[in-house]
């Protein structure tokens, strides 16, 4: 039976105005499912036999049998095959909240048809699984919840997702064989009907999204589901390492074995069914304490009030809906000291099944009512240095702007009971890793899935601000970057250590108290590395955000690369002109932003299993096609953005002038002139949208520049297939583009160059106030 304890109906990050949860919108549903999906083919083990899946995953309880309700004919009702779901899940709820006065299949539970309860169940981006199955105790504040809501999956303990024909199977179990026999079987059904195989994909990515939503929206280690192709069905265990998926069975020829399973179910204890009980309700008190304490931080850092303030204040809490988190830190002497902070809505929300999947709160901490910053994540345990000993490292060596460390250390599995000083602690950590190697695991696509373990890790520092999306104005981007390059460079000179990972997410902006003005801090040190004698980071391969990385690490050969200090300057060059783009005035449209976008920073191609990209920044780099098209309507930033560009890469006419040009040195005594120099504009803030595609992922380059007032107005030519394929390949490579527009409101810092050569220059720098329309 459920306690108390556990704490459901988890708030999601809001999305940047604050009108709705992030990351979950529903016209791009079908570009997360195929995402999921290919995704689920890494992480994916099975067919686990069911007795065995059983046995270790859901203890048998010690229960009174004599309630538990006959298997006898249980689901003969449900028939094998149908045309709709409906004609399945009806009867199949039926049969799983049958009861007597003294018996029951699942006692404590309650299954209900949700798949009815969405306002557009035809919709993929508005689908809610087709039963859920829901503590007693929580059945009231669903059936009171808005349809338009999710509160099912903030309250499901389990979910079913059904459909109608048995061929609708993403997975085909192997023939008949020795139990300890390693197979060679293919995981996948081999579908050649493309219909039922996207009919197939989609119910399996569905699940993988229900799973996925479930864990944003409660606080789990892992959670059980079942799916249902006709009368067949399968059992699923999900965590952050992945999923396992059992043999399929036939409910109307076995119904003992889905009987056994929801006795099972309902005779374990919050934390056998997957909840993380190390976090606990908040006390009214403790409540209070989180509103008034998040609340006088926010107004100090944005200078707001009325109903500006309760906006701003509600991206952090939610009334009702604010926990106590535990967060363990070990000392050497084997004592763990556990620090409570209280935590309510996250800025970020895990929005994948696997991995890390963090989660970042502001919080309060219970004893002085400090604001810290909680970040919730899983780790690999391979990694022997933890983020929170790198910040140490970085905090006890002066290196400026980045986060103080309060407390860090991993989850402790507390089901097993409290560490002693004879005994050593043990952590929450994920499951589907142990069985990689079982005999019964299947390839997936010819290939061998290969899961990591992963362990469950807080951190908390004191440094508590807001995304660099927040910015007011250049002058703000401009300040708030320099100081992240300047902690960039402290790290790489006191340390030896780079960051890896520069990107718009790991920029955050504080004011500091007796400060007018909010400072940059790089926060997210957890995928850095040391650098070698030659500046070349320890480990290879890249890591880090697709959209921000350098041309060099996104470009085919990665994996064999080392990451060094100027992949991390060319990150920062691209997260400030992506500031610029999305929050600062300039001429492009809709649609054109949206072009330049996809080809600058989201471009990639597959490429011997693995993901490549880069064309669209490298073709820039050289003759600097996107940007030609952009007039910013601050002429200092276009400046600025213009002199870095060549700096970087500098074109023809300007390579012997600005040889060696691209170093840490030479960038900060340019940018510290500059914002010397420079009357920054302070208010300029102007927010851009892009358009959004429900088929993003089949949308080619081609395509996006043909249906772009960035490509040209004139009719295709009739030519073959392979003349218009060649030209698409090379259309790609470079796009065809109207001419630019005049290049004086990107006039480099000539200034500040013949300050850094040496060579006088006639030249003045234009500084322009003009906003554009």
């Amino acid at each position: 039976m459920p306690s108390a304890s556990s704490f459901y109906d988890v708030p999601m990050a809001l999305n940047e105005n604050l009108s709705g949860t992030y990351g979950l919108e529903p016209r791009l549903a079908m570009a997360r499912l195929r995402r999921h999906v290919s995704n689920a083919k890494k992480y994916t083990l099975g067919p686990m036999p069911i007795e065995l899946f059983m046995n270790e995953f859901l203890p048998p309880g010690s229960g009174d049998a004599s309630r538990r309700l006959s298997s006898r004919n249980a689901f003969a009702r449900v028939p094998g095959s149908v045309d709709v779901p409906a004609r399945i899940y009806i009867p199949l709820t039926a049969a799983l909240n049958k009861k007597t006065r003294h018996k029951a299949r699942c006692p404590g539970y309650v299954f209900m048809n949700t798949a009815e309860r969405s306002t557009r169940p035809m919709r993929v981006g508005y689908a809610k699984p087709d039963i859920c199955c829901f503590a007693t105790t929580n059945v009231a504040p669903v059936r009171k919840a808005d349809h338009i809501l999710r509160t099912e999956l903030g309250y499901a303990e389990l979910f079913i997702k059904v459909s109608p024909k048995p061929d609708v199977d993403f997975f085909e179990d192997p023939p008949p064989g020795p139990a300890d026999t390693p197979t060679s079987h293919e995981l996948l059904r081999d579908i050649a009907d493309e219909s039922v195989y996207e009919e197939a994909e989609k119910a399996f990515g569905l699940s993988i999204a229900f799973a996925t939503e479930i864990f944003a929206r409660q606080q789990r280690m892992f959670l059980f589901s079942i799916s249902m192709s006709g009368s067949f069905a399968r059992l699923y265990r999900w965590d952050r390492a992945g999923c396992i998926v059992t043999q399929a069975f036939d409910i109307r020829e076995r119904p003992e074995l889905l009987t056994e399973f929801l006795w099972r179910f309902s005779a374990l204890s919050d934390a056998q069914r997957g909840f993380d009980i190390t976090i606990k309700l908040a006390s009214p008190a403790e409540e209070a304490l989180f509103r008034d304490s998040v609340r006088n931080h926010v107004s100090a850092q944005l200078d707001v009030t009325g109903e500006e303030l309760n906006k701003a204040v509600s991206a952090h809490y939610q009334p009702n809906r604010v926990a106590v988190v535990c967060v363990f830190e070990s000392h050497e002497s084997g004592v763990v000291h556990a620090h409570h902070y209280l935590v309510s809505r996250p800025v970020v929300s895990p929005l994948t099944l696997a991995g890390r999947c963090t989660r970042g709160y502001w919080a309060v901490q219970v004893i002085t009512g400090q604001v810290a910053f909680l970040k919730d994540t899983w780790r690999s345990p391979s990694h022997t240095e933890t983020e929170g000993a790198i910040l140490l490292q970085l905090n006890e060596s002066a290196v400026r702007n980045v986060p103080d460390l309060a407390a860090h250390g991993d989850v402790l599995d507390v089901r097993l009971g409290s560490p002693s000083a004879t005994t050593r602690p043990t952590y929450q950590v994920t499951q589907t890793n142990d069985w990689v190697d079982a005999p019964w695991v299947c390839s997936v696509e010819g290939k061998r899935v290969e899961v990591g373990v992963l362990r469950h890790y807080r951190l908390v520092t004191f440094t508590v601000g807001y995304s660099l999306k927040t910015l007011r104005g250049t002058e703000e981007l401009l300040r708030a970057t320099y100081d992240v390059f300047v902690a960039m460079r402290d790290a790489l000179v006191k340390v030896s250590r780079i960051h890896r990972d520069l990107s718009v997410g790991n920029i955050i902006m504080v004011k500091e108290p007796g400060d007018t003005a909010r400072r940059g801090y790089l926060i997210d040190w957890e995928t850095s590395d040391r650098v070698d004698d030659q500046g070349e980071a320890e480990h290879v391969g890249r890591t880090g955000t697709w959209a921000f990385m350098s041309i060099r690490m996104l470009r085919a050969g990665y994996e064999l690369r080392r990451h060094t200090f100027q992949d991390d300057m060319e990150a920062l060059l691209w997260v400030v002109l992506y500031c610029g783009l999305f929050y600062l005035p300039h001429n492009l449209s809709t649609d054109d932003l949206t072009t330049m976008h996809t080809g600058l920073f989201e471009r990639s191609s597959r490429f011997k299993g693995g993901q490549i990209g880069g064309e669209g920044k490298s073709v820039n780099a050289s003759d600097r096609l996107w940007t030609n098209h952009v007039q910013f309507g601050d002429a200092a930033f276009a400046e600025w953005i213009n002199t870095v560009m060549d700096y970087h890469r500098p074109p023809p006419e300007l390579k012997a002038e600005y040889k060696d040009m691209w170093t840490a040195e030479r960038l900060d005594a340019f940018w510290k002139d500059f914002l010397q120099s420079h009357n920054l504009e302070r208010d300029n803030r102007t927010v851009h949208e892009i358009s959004r595609f429900d088929y993003i992922e089949d949308v080619s380059m081609t395509s996006l520049l043909r249906s772009s007032p960035l490509r040209d107005k004139r009719p295709p030519d009739d030519h073959s297939s392979q003349q218009e394929s060649k030209k698409a390949r090379a259309m790609e490579r470079h796009p065809t583009l109207p001419p630019g527009p005049p290049s004086s409101n990107l006039r480099r810092s000539t200034r500040t160059r013949a300050a850094l050569t040496g060579k006088k220059s006639s030249a003045r720098p234009r500084v322009s106030t003009r906003k554009s329309s």
